[in-house]
């Protein structure tokens, strides 16, 4: 399954980005903690490689508590900054403030040197509907930026002042111009980073159980009460179908509304707390 999802406002969040990249001092790579590695975007990222950076691992709450922590460690290893954040509760969001002015204390200190304030300009910036708003919102106490639980909401850049010395940039989604790797984009259409209308729904069910199964049976089988070790991915929906009465006039299971379903438990943590990336090992 490729994804071909590149809207013209992303290739000009791109564009805009270089321009104000000399105006920014400090970058968030805003990333989902269900997938750290598979919503990052590494193309943008090279195109800001000299500036600090902190990798925030937002929606943590809804990510396996191990993996959290070893996706920080991971971070840690190579040489990264990283926390693991939930925007919508406000968890750990304060902190990312005192990272931010731990790692620029020599600018801020040589500004007072010369008698001025050193203003911290972040720019926050991440795949589609990833918590950007949410997480500037958070942070300024207010609702000055676009929030929306569908993808591609926030559409133009917006300066958000949070006190004297800090301001925040918000920036579109940006996603890869094209998903190449099947596994990536299944994840991300799993997790709620790609419009539902650009992919397989049932598709992505069926991937999604086969790739958690295993390492989180015991979730499953508490939601769904379904012995899966004798099933296929796709028999397992159809299971889900009938549990959760998906059931067609004719009496076939409504598979597509049964995987709608799944996503949707997913998604708002109603099966538990998974990952589906696994730390890289070196």
């Amino acid at each position: 399954m490729i994804v071909q999802w590149y809207p013209g406002h992303m290739q000009r969040a791109k564009r805009e980005i270089l321009e104000l990249n000399k105006y920014i001092d400090l970058y968030l790579i805003l990333l989902d903690a269900r997938a750290p590695l598979s919503s990052r975007n590494e193309q943008l990222e090279a195109l800001i490689k000299d500036k600090p950076k902190i990798y925030v691992l937002n929606k943590s709450d809804l990510a396996d508590e191990t993996k959290n922590h070893e996706f920080v460690k991971y971070f840690q290893k190579n040489n990264q900054v990283a926390v693991c954040i939930d925007s919508l509760k406000g968890t750990n969001v304060k902190s990312i403030l005192k990272i931010a002015e731990n790692l620029l204390k020599e600018k801020i200190e040589e500004a007072k040197q010369k008698g001025r304030r050193k203003i911290i300009r972040f720019a926050v910036l991440g795949i589609p509907n990833v918590g950007k708003s949410t997480l500037i919102n958070k942070i300024t106490n207010s609702a000055k930026a676009r929030t929306g639980d569908k993808p591609g909401v926030t559409r133009a850049k917006q300066w958000i002042k949070i006190n004297d010395y800090f301001e925040m940039l918000d920036t579109p989604g940006i996603l890869v111009p094209k998903l190449e790797d099947d596994t990536v984009a299944i994840k991300l259409c799993a997790i709620g980073s790609i419009k539902e209308e650009l992919f397989d729904k049932e598709l992505v069910a069926k991937k999604t159980i086969g790739m958690i199964k295993e390492r989180y049976s015991h979730l499953l089988n508490a939601k769904y009460s379904i012995d899966f070790f004798t099933l296929s991915e796709e028999e397992y929906l159809t299971e889900i179908g009938k549990k959760r009465g998906c059931i067609l006039k004719e009496g076939k299971i409504d598979t597509l509304k049964a995987a709608t379903m799944f996503l949707d438990d997913l998604r708002k943590g109603k099966i538990g707390r998974i990952t589906l990336d696994e730390v890289v090992r070196r």
